[in-house]
C-alpha cells in the first residue's frame, strides 16, 4: 500500500511542470536613500518572454507597523517580456530618525499571465524582497568602511560583536584565525541585520583572546569586504 501511495505521488509531480525562477530582475541587491533626495529609482527587467504584471510595496522593519514612510510609484504595472519598469521610491515623512540609519524591505512582487497552456503547468509567482536603507545627512561621510568600527566584546565565557556606530550592518561570513566558522541559521539571520549600537552574542562561536577574527560584510552596493576585528 505504501509504494502504491508513493508512486501515486511521483506520477502527480512528474504531471506538473513549475518553473520556480524569477521573471523580474532588480538592478540593485539594496537601495540605499540619502536624506535630500527628492526620490530614488529601481529598475525592474522582465527576464520573460511574456508581458507581466507587477506590483512594489515597502515594508516597514525599524519603524511602527502602520507607519508610511515611503511610497513607489508606480506602485502597480505592466511590463513586457524582455523590457524594464522604472519605479521611483519618494519619502514622505520627518519622522526618521536624525542620528541613524532606518531600515526597510522593498517587496516586488510578479503577477504573472494567465496560463493558456492546455498542459498542466504550475506557474509561480516570484516575491523579490531586498533591503531599503534610509541615511540621514548627518552620517553619510562616515559611511564607508564603517565596519571596521565592529568590535568584539568577552560576555562571561562568550563573546558579543558590538556594532558603535549608526549603520546598518550585513555579515555574511565569520572566520577565526583564517578558517570560515559553521554560522546556525539564527545566529546567520541575527548577522544579516546588525542593528545600529547593538550588540549580538555568537552563539556556537569558540574564541580566545589570542583569535584572530575577520568578518565578511556587504557594502552599499552589494560587493563582499573583509575586515579584522579588534579582539579585546
Amino acid at each position: 500500500m505504501k509504494n502504491k501511495i508513493m508512486m501515486a505521488l511521483l506520477l502527480a509531480l512528474c504531471t506538473f511542470s513549475q518553473s520556480a525562477s524569477a521573471a523580474f530582475v532588480l538592478n540593485g541587491t539594496r537601495y540605499i536613500y540619502d536624506e535630500g533626495r527628492k526620490n530614488i529609482s529601481i529598475e525592474i527587467t522582465n527576464q520573460s518572454k511574456e508581458t507581466y504584471g507587477g506590483q512594489v510595496w515597502i515594508q516597514n522593519i525599524s519603524q511602527p507597523k502602520d507607519d508610511v514612510a515611503f511610497v513607489p510609484m508606480p506602485s502597480f504595472f505592466k511590463v513586457d517580456g524582455k523590457q524594464t519598469q522604472v519605479v521611483r521610491i519618494m519619502k514622505i515623512t520627518d519622522k526618521l530618525p536624525q542620528n541613524k540609519e532606518s531600515i526597510f524591505w522593498l517587496n516586488v512582487q510578479e503577477i504573472p499571465p494567465i496560463n493558456k497552456d492546455e498542459n498542466n503547468v504550475m506557474v509561480v509567482a516570484v516575491n523579490t524582497q531586498v533591503k531599503l536603507i534610509y541615511r540621514p545627512t548627518s552620517i553619510i561621510k562616515g559611511r564607508d568602511n564603517a565596519e571596521s568600527k565592529l568590535r568584539l566584546k568577552k560576555v562571561g565565557n562568550s563573546y558579543e560583536l558590538n556594532n558603535p556606530t549608526p549603520y546598518y550592518f550585513a555579515v555574511t561570513n565569520i572566520k577565526v584565525n583564517g578558517k570560515a566558522v559553521k554560522l546556525s541559521q539564527s545566529l546567520s539571520n541575527e548577522l544579516g541585520m546588525i542593528k545600529p549600537q547593538s550588540s549580538i552574542l555568537l552563539k556556537g562561536v569558540t574564541l580566545t583572546s589570542s583569535s584572530k577574527v575577520t568578518v565578511e560584510a556587504v557594502n552599499d552596493y552589494g560587493a563582499m569586504d573583509e575586515y579584522e576585528l579588534e579582539n579585546k
